[in-house]
């Protein structure tokens, strides 16, 4: 009967890890986290737009819901999630009359996350034209959905497209 030694790598053996591989496995594990953190900071709190900032909004966008035809405006020029924004929207029957008996909520929600940013009345200047001032939570594209309700008549609700910058 001969009797064998066992081999260093047999069940049960544990492998000897050397300084040099623990530090390696140290480096890879906080590169690992570092690039967690960067892509969770890049997509969720919106940092590539830093880099890659969205395309320009229209500089005025029409759409139509039933007898009325809607405008937007930017006063305030491309929207940006710090600082104050300014649309302006005006309300038109399809002959061209302005609508001035309208009130306008416009709600901002963000189409490519689930965020939304607090609702705003626009305000009448009395001559059909509306103004609002949304504030944006961060940079990326954006809807607003706005209500307009007139009196004796169902409220109609229409989108708007726009993207922000920081």
């Amino acid at each position: 009967m001969s009797v064998t030694s066992p081999t260093p790598h047999a069940i049960g053996d544990t492998p000897v890890r050397t300084a040099a591989q623990d530090r390696v496995a140290r480096r890879l594990i906080l590169a690992a986290g570092a690039l967690c953190f960067v892509l969770l900071a890049w997509g969720h709190l919106g940092l590539g737009a830093l880099l890659f900032p969205p395309a320009q909004t229209a500089a005025q966008q029409v759409v139509t819901s039933g007898p009325l035809n809607i405008s937007m405006a930017l006063d305030s020029g491309q929207l940006k999630a710090a600082g104050t924004n300014a649309l302006t929207f005006t309300i038109t029957d399809h002959a061209g009359h302005a609508i001035k008996d309208a009130t306008i909520t416009a709600h901002p929600i963000m189409r490519t996350m689930a965020m939304d940013a607090p609702s705003v009345s626009a305000t009448p200047d009395g001559s059909g034209h509306y103004i609002a001032r949304p504030k944006f939570a961060m940079a990326g594209d954006w809807r607003l959905d706005l209500t307009i309700t007139r009196p004796g008549q169902q409220p109609r609700t229409v989108s708007f497209n726009v993207t922000v910058r920081w």
